[in-house]
């Protein structure tokens, strides 16, 4: 795997932000139903689950980023 630009680095934490806090949307929107079904709730997980990794990946890619600072 080669190495990522600064800029580079920091566009994909950007993208990563963004596909977060579209995740979060999704998952508040699930909260907010009075009733889920089964699929709903297999549904809510994953986006639990994606947003989960998207945190994660977030923070590997600060810190790779602060260590070239």
């Amino acid at each position: 795997m080669s190495e990522l630009s600064r800029e580079e680095i920091q566009k994909e934490i950007d993208r990563l932000k963004q596909e977060h806090a579209a995740l979060d949307a999704k998952v508040i929107a699930f909260d907010e139903q009075v009733w889920m079904s089964p699929e709903d709730q297999v549904a809510q997980k994953e986006c639990k689950k994606l947003k989960l990794k998207a945190k994660e990946r977030m923070a590997m890619l600060q810190e790779q980023l602060a260590k070239m600072s």
